[in-house]
């Protein structure tokens, strides 16, 4: 029998999905503005996490179209406070249902980019760009308090490698 463990979702930004689906461009790399949420790590090999997030009714078309269609996203989620570092997920939308004045979307993620894993990439890319000793450093620095252009990379790197390894359907194959 596997533990649960469950925390404070603090926040939900989607990053980005299937590049030809057109119709929420706008909505992508942007935080989705939560009410309240829990996210569950169920503690297994996989890294599956449950995710119930409380929205705006203005969200409910949006997460309803995700379901209908089984089509996945990256996420980045933070638990416990918004302060702490997110984590990646690729996430799925299980259903969508209507509360008293907002809705509960219930997602399943998988865990894709943890933020010492993304540390580590930053570091390796930044070392075969050339940099060394305290130009590294500074250039670290930099980069991950930037988290823009190069963690975006990344990102669309292991978004790849995910959908390499089956983890990933877009429903397009």
């Amino acid at each position: 029998m596997s533990k649960l463990k469950t925390f404070k979702l603090c926040s939900l930004a989607m990053l980005f999905d299937n590049e030809q689906e057109k119709d929420y461009r706008p909505f992508r790399g942007k935080d989705i503005p939560i009410v309240d949420g829990l996210i569950i790590n169920k503690e297994e090999a996989q890294k599956n996490w449950l995710l119930d997030a409380v929205v705006t009714k203005e969200w409910k078309s949006f997460f309803e179209d995700y379901l209908k269609r089984s089509e996945k996203f990256m996420a980045e989620v933070t638990i416990t406070k918004r302060t702490n570092d997110p984590a990646t997920l690729v996430c799925e939308v299980k259903s969508v249902r209507e509360l008293k004045d907002h809705y509960s979307v219930h997602l399943e993620g998988i865990l894709v980019v943890k933020k010492d894993d993304l540390s580590d990439m930053l570091l390796k890319n930044l070392i075969s760009e050339g940099f060394t000793g305290d130009e590294l450093f500074e250039e670290f620095k930099r980069r991950k308090k930037d988290r823009g252009q190069a963690i975006q990379g990344i990102l669309t790197n292991a978004y790849e490698q995910v959908k390499q390894k089956g983890f990933y359907d877009s429903g397009t194959s």
